[in-house]
């Protein structure tokens, strides 16, 4: 594993475990968030024939997506969305905010409104 990481999500440490082992994941996942131990994990990506070729860009997105969770999550938005098909907690919309964050900044920055 690398050394790791902290950050703080709206006041709250969380800590980043980059290149976990597979025990420390949900079966399949690449990354998760547990809010109970304020962390955030990320998998140990192995390239092969089935994988996704850039893999330090897959895990960029992988952690912003985390991270995205993490900070639904610190809102309050996490449980007070409806029930585990709420919004809060979809897939759906934490990967849109995810994967157009970047996006989102260098418009921000262009804009000069950060």
């Amino acid at each position: 594993m690398k050394k790791n990481k902290w950050i703080y999500v709206l006041g709250t440490k969380y800590e980043i475990i980059i290149n976990a082992p597979d025990k420390m994941l949900p079966p399949g996942a690449d990354g998760a968030m547990d809010h109970s131990t304020k962390k955030i994990i990320i998998a140990k990506f192995k390239p092969d024939e089935y994988s996704v070729k850039e893999l330090k860009n897959y895990r960029k997105k992988v952690l912003r997506h985390e991270i995205v969770h993490a900070f639904l999550y610190e809102s309050g938005l996490w449980n007070n969305s409806g029930d585990i098909c709420a919004w809060a907690q979809s897939e759906e919309i934490t990967d849109w905010i995810a994967i157009q964050s970047p996006k989102l900044f260098r418009a921000f920055k262009e804009a000069d409104c950060l």
